[in-house]
């Protein structure tokens, strides 16, 4: 017994026992790509794109033959870079005979875009043609098929076509939350993603010292942006009078007019690609302690 996917309606049935898609599965859990607020109309019309850029890379990898579309070109040539060689294309899975007595085991399917190698590494990728490069959802993606598919995959890619064409390499999700997930969907439960466990009140003042630490580079920033203005006057003040140095009244402020130099640094960036062994010898290594990054998002 094979798995199968009906066109019409876009549902895959393992004999009488329909199927739940990969992609379904993901977005179910809140793991796909999130399009709230993306028009029908817009979606479509990406989708329709999409399918046609798929159906020519298909009959590229399948028959040579050579479309029209610019993400095909992009295709061939950032896997050509990557050193990539498509094996098979538009896999449905689970592949192969399926016997009666495994039907059971089977919940969820897909297709897969492409299986090939780089070198001796075997390669599970994905075509990607959206505007947006979400690796989360990638990850989860190739991560079901990887199971689907039954083999440890070498390496996991997406080749996303585009505005700026490129291969990406995909971090595995690990075997521990691939099996988490399946136990949610077969307790018909929602999977949750492993989060920081910290208390309340250590995230609200965190917040609020953090917010306080923005408004404070704001209110620097306007006001060093004002202080050049006036520097900038000064300057041009003393240099139309030839005065090198001034001191206000009280003492207060001390003015020194600083005349144009020439500036000579070192480009490290070139002296360690020309002589990587000089710069080599004379670097230096010193450690740099662990730290947390926080960005302030806009409400």
């Amino acid at each position: 017994m094979r798995v199968i996917f009906r066109e019409s309606d876009h549902t895959y049935w393992l004999g009488d026992k329909q199927l739940i898609s990969v992609t379904q599965l993901l977005k179910k859990h809140g793991l796909a790509t999130n399009y709230t607020g993306v028009s029908e109309e817009v979606l479509e019309k990406a989708a329709n794109k999409g399918a046609l850029i798929h159906k020519e890379i298909e009959d590229y990898i399948k028959t040579g033959a050579v479309g029209f579309t610019s993400e095909l070109s992009d295709y061939i040539d950032i896997t050509a870079e990557l050193g990539f060689a498509a094996e098979d294309s538009e896999i449905i899975l689970p592949a192969g005979e399926i016997p009666e007595d495994k039907v059971g085991e089977y919940f969820y399917a897909g297709t897969a875009d492409l299986i090939g190698k780089i070198g001796d590494g075997y390669v599970l990728a994905d075509l990607k043609t959206t505007a947006k490069v979400d690796k989360r959802a990638y990850a989860w993606q190739l991560a079901l098929y990887e199971r689907l598919c039954g083999v440890k995959f070498d390496s996991l890619y997406i080749f996303h076509l585009g505005k700026n064409s490129k291969a990406i390499q995909i971090e595995r999700i690990s075997d521990a939350e691939v099996d988490r997930l399946f136990e949610c969907e077969r307790n018909g439960e929602i999977y949750s993603e492993p989060g920081l466990v910290i208390a309340n009140e250590l995230l609200a003042r965190a917040q609020e010292a953090e917010f306080e630490l923005k408004r404070a580079e704001e209110v620097k920033k306007e006001a060093e942006a004002t202080a050049k203005e006036y520097r900038q006057k000064l300057y041009e003040a003393m240099q139309r009078q030839n005065v090198s140095s001034w001191e206000t009244a009280d003492k207060s402020m001390l003015i020194t007019c600083v005349a144009p130099s020439v500036k000579t640094s070192i480009d490290s960036t070139k002296l360690k690609k020309e002589m990587p062994e000089i710069a080599e010898k004379y670097s230096k290594t010193s450690i740099v302690s662990g730290y947390v990054k926080i960005t302030i998002r806009e409400a």
